[in-house]
């Protein structure tokens, strides 16, 4: 039974990390992204 109460457990932490992560690195890429297409001085 433990097995199996600790398998959602498990699954939920891995979406919470992907989810973490996606809120960090998307940010990250679109500021570059728009930085890349401003004008150099």
């Amino acid at each position: 039974m433990s097995d199996e109460s600790t398998k959602p457990e498990n699954e939920d932490g891995f979406s919470d990390a992907l989810a973490a992560i996606a809120l960090v690195v998307l940010p990250v890429i679109a500021i570059v992204y728009w930085l890349s297409g401003m004008p150099t001085s």
